[in-house]
């Protein structure tokens, strides 16, 4: 559609439009100031090496030898393999199912630290509030230990060729993610969008009836009209067929009562000649 059809469209209907923009603002304003928050902290590890013993070792200390060396991880070329490993386990969907169930934040991140070396491993876990988040970053490192160790007993090798964690950094505190409150207002916005255009069809749908029963009532008068007239034709051309008949009529009557004419009507002498003759009998009689 043409832009400026589209604010046309919108100045058109406005009185339907600034109640939706007002409805979507208000929503933005409670979302922005007082809507639900996200912490985020974060806790990092740092991979150590075993100290295998060497052959100097051995001989020093010959019970070394009996110790149980099987540890898969150590006979791998890639340094970052057990990171990778317990980093994969913990993105399992049942971590998030226990978190929930503890009931922590089920947003986290594990992830390789600084430069991507598995050998540094941060782990950041998301709350509704700061000590949720901080809670949840602890039961996730626990979490962490415990998956490092158990992936490298599977053959029952000896804790002294075991990789170890360390941790680097505590989360001492929590930040707030004001990217979930800006995302939470881009939500917000894009249903005012849709709100907006909902209230332009509103108001072209209102017209639209009232345009139809205009329509209606212009006909139903029309037709009102159309039937008065045709009435009041009717009306006119019955009174001008019974003005027609009467004439025939009338010459009818005549006929009828024709024989029933007194003649002797005829022998009355008219009212002059009547009149001469009283001038007549009041002269004298030498004026006769």
């Amino acid at each position: 559609m043409d832009p400026t059809g589209v604010l046309k469209s919108l100045w058109r209907y406005r009185w339907y439009v600034v109640p939706a923009l007002l409805i979507t603002f208000a929503v933005a304003a409670y979302v922005y100031f007082l809507g639900p928050r996200l912490y985020e902290s974060t806790i990092s590890y740092a991979l150590v090496n075993p100290d295998v013993p060497t052959e100097a070792d051995i001989e020093r200390q010959p019970s070394l030898a009996k110790l149980n060396g099987d540890n898969p991880y150590l006979r791998s070329t890639d340094p970052n393999l057990v990171a990778n490993v317990v980093i994969t386990r913990l993105q399992a969907p049942a971590t998030a199912a226990y978190l929930e169930d503890a009931g922590l934040g089920r947003e986290f991140t594990v992830e390789p630290g600084v430069g991507g070396s598995g050998y540094i491993v941060e782990i950041s876990g998301v709350g509704s509030t700061a000590q949720q988040s901080l809670r949840t970053s602890s039961a996730l490192g626990v979490m962490f230990e415990r998956e490092l160790r158990s992936i490298q007993l599977v053959n029952g090798a000896d804790d002294r060729f075991l990789f170890t964690s360390l941790v680097v950094a505590e989360p001492d505190r929590a930040s707030e993610q004001f990217s979930s409150r800006l995302r939470s207002i881009v939500i917000v916005l894009a249903g005012g969008a849709v709100l907006v255009f909902a209230a332009v069809s509103l108001g072209r749908g209102v017209d639209a009836t009232r345009a139809r029963r205009r329509r209606r009532s212009e006909a139903r008068a029309r037709a009102e009209a159309e039937a008065a007239a045709a009435e009041a034709a009717a009306v006119a051309a019955a009174a001008v067929a019974v003005g027609t008949d009467t004439t025939p009529a009338a010459s009818g009557l005549d006929d009828l009562y024709a024989p029933f004419r007194l003649d002797w009507v005829d022998d009355v002498p008219a009212l002059d000649d009547a009149d001469d003759e009283v001038h007549e009998l009041d002269r004298p009689p030498s004026r006769r």
